[in-house]
């Protein structure tokens, strides 16, 4: 079974090689991908063996571990850590995090003479994959090296469960090759269960809850003063948006501003936060088209507070910061056919949130939010916006709302201990002996 998917990947990457050798976005650290070691590695050959390799694939997987992989860090300060990503974006954000802490390199394509050339490089003791990363040949190298392979903040959607269980076959020996998936609920663990039988299973919570500690209100304070942004602004934060997502928001935008009229429109903002920095002059010139006039965080530039305008957080990494300046959030991934992000952000500041009706990434989660009324769901683009309407109209709702998400989540945090305790369980020396190298 694994020879005829090795067959078939290879196949795929032979008829994708024009696209990623011309298309810049899946051009990023292609040398690295296709087996060619970065030099930070190989340079490092002989620090960085009997490493822990932490994997992420972009920004979102990556912002879940950052705080797992702090603390390994600190409680095993002789254990060498690598970082992969597969994304450019991811990439960055690794490098600034991790500066000093890790080594950080592309994720090889998931064939035996290139993931081989890493793992017998770096000699990893431990893989912790971030989420659902679940690459079938690596699983199996991995198993027949002896190196522990561990899943932390798994999870697997209603929706994605149907396919892997279709197909158990195939999946279930795969996923039997991990020593342990950690997952962010029962009903993720029991979905893993019911695909792979057997495999070891450990509920730890979302790891992306214990990382939403909100800034200081110093720090709140400065940021206003950086964008020019009284606090008795109205601000919707629109976060992770992607195609389609800013029109709905400019669209909110607007019939708020129709709703104030006159001089009082000055009391609304709009900032955007798109997902990806390939999109950052597109949604700009999407707000001049509007009519708005554009405030690019990248520039320096700040609220003029002349109404109509639209703050557009062009950078990669800030939207957490940045929510605590909202009244009102939309998280992006749910009226685009994404999934869904991280929509427990803004409610770490007490924020309410309306979605899209695409949250299979996140169904659970927001199953527990609409349950305790703390997020409201449209069906559409438009039933999102008047959501947002109803927010802007009804500070009591706004209040009520955001206080019962805040609470859930708060009760949701400890994450990060539960993953910690199954790092170390899985160590191949116990903790005391690590402790003295």
């Amino acid at each position: 079974m694994i020879a005829l998917y090795y067959f078939c990947f290879s196949l795929v990457l032979f008829i994708a090689g024009p696209f990623l050798l011309f298309k810049k976005k899946a051009r990023a650290g292609l040398a690295q991908k296709l087996g060619f070691v970065a030099k930070n590695l190989s340079e490092n050959k002989s620090r960085l063996a009997s490493c822990v390799w932490f994997h992420a694939v972009s920004v979102g997987e990556l912002n879940a571990v950052l705080s797992l992989i702090r603390t390994f860090h600190e409680k095993y300060p002789h254990i060498p850590l690598v970082v992969s990503t597969t994304t450019a974006t991811g990439q960055a954000l690794a490098k600034e995090k991790f500066l000093g802490i890790a080594e950080v390199f592309y994720f090889p394509f998931d064939l035996p003479w290139i993931t081989g050339k890493y793992l017998s490089l770096l000699k990893p003791r431990m893989v912790v994959i971030s989420e659902t990363e679940i690459w079938p040949g690596f699983s199996h190298q991995c198993k027949n090296r002896g190196v522990k392979l561990l899943v932390v903040n798994g999870r697997m959607s209603p929706k994605s469960f149907k396919s892997y269980f279709r197909h158990r076959n195939f999946f279930g020996p795969v996923l039997n090759c991990y020593d342990e998936i950690g997952v962010q609920s029962m009903e993720e663990a029991k979905r893993y269960s019911d695909v792979a039988g057997n495999v070891k299973v450990r509920v730890l919570g979302n790891l992306k809850f214990d990382g939403l500690e909100p800034i200081t209100d110093e720090a709140i304070s400065k940021l206003r003063q950086d964008i020019n942004l009284p606090a008795n602004r109205f601000v919707l934060v629109a976060g992770s948006t992607h195609e389609g997502e800013e029109t709905a928001m400019l669209k909110a935008y607007g019939r708020m501003l129709d709703t104030n009229g006159g001089e009082q429109a000055s009391q609304v903002r709009l900032i955007l936060v798109p997902r990806h920095p390939e999109r950052f002059d597109h949604v700009a010139a999407t707000v001049d088209q509007a009519g708005y006039t554009v405030r690019r965080f990248s520039r320096g530039e700040r609220f003029a507070d002349s109404g109509r305008e639209v703050y557009l957080l062009d950078v990669i990494g800030r939207l957490f910061n940045f929510y605590s300046l909202a009244s009102v959030a939309f998280v992006g991934g749910t009226i685009a056919p994404v999934g869904g992000h991280n929509i427990m952000e803004p409610y770490a500041y007490g924020i309410p949130a309306a979605v899209g009706p695409d949250l299979d990434k996140t169904r659970d989660v927001a199953n527990t939010l609409i349950n305790s009324g703390a997020l409201a769901v449209g069906k559409n683009s438009e039933e999102v916006v008047d959501a947002l309407l109803r927010f802007y109209a009804d500070q009591d709702s706004r209040i009520k709302a955001g206080a019962a998400g805040r609470t859930i989540l708060k009760s949701s945090q400890g994450a990060l201990g539960k993953a910690m305790n199954m790092l170390s369980d899985n160590l191949q020396e116990t903790p005391a002996a690590l402790a003295k190298r």
